[in-house]
């Protein structure tokens, strides 16, 4: 599925559409920094990269594809994947944002793709499917997509939804929530693997 979601924006940026940036393959040592060089604020994460991402990175271990209307997305080389996740997708130890006492967490998020306007595409990496692979959410600043530590719930039970069902890495609308916490369906990204 990788190859030909990659053949499709290839054809796109020929045609002027978009326009692509992209490093050789990530080796095997670049994967296994991904899978082991994220260090939470507090806690820890254990993931494998998903097979339809392990796809990507067998192509390219960064990837960029920039849309004709500002629309982003850039697919993080595993040096810039850490500070990404530490500075923008993981909280601080012992956030309580509701003040009843209960803390929580973002550290079932591993964020893979900046999107701009501190947006970042992350695996949800407690939730595989039946092949392996993850659901895929956008994880927006002020929006955490947050889970509480002791129970595992989500803070906003509407978060659970995720923006891809499955990372199949090809074009489809994501949902974005506002500050109301509804859903509204928008194409944050003119090329979204």
């Amino acid at each position: 599925m990788i190859h030909e979601s990659l053949a499709v924006l290839r054809r796109a940026a020929e045609a002027g559409t978009v326009t692509i940036t992209a490093s050789g393959p990530a080796s095997a040592d670049a994967v296994r920094r991904r899978e082991t060089g994220l260090k939470p604020h507090f806690g820890t994460i254990n993931w494998a990269a998903p097979p339809g991402y392990r796809a990507l990175l067998a192509e390219h271990n960064a990837f960029t594809c920039r849309g004709e209307f500002g629309h982003d997305i850039v697919i993080v080389g595993d040096e810039d994947m850490v500070a990404l996740n530490a500075n923008i997708v993981h909280m601080p130890e012992h956030t309580d944002t509701g003040g009843d006492g209960r803390r929580l967490s973002t550290n079932h998020l591993v964020g893979f793709a900046d999107s701009g306007a501190e947006a970042v595409w992350c695996f949800d990496v407690t939730q595989p499917d039946a092949d392996g692979e993850y659901p895929v959410y956008l994880r927006e600043q002020g929006e955490e997509r947050a889970r509480y530590v002791e129970s595992g719930d989500w803070e906003v039970p509407a978060d659970s939804a995720p923006d891809f069902a499955r990372s199949h890495w090809h074009w489809q609308p994501a949902r974005s929530r506002g500050s109301s916490g509804l859903s509204s369906v928008r194409r944050p990204l003119e090329c979204a693997m």
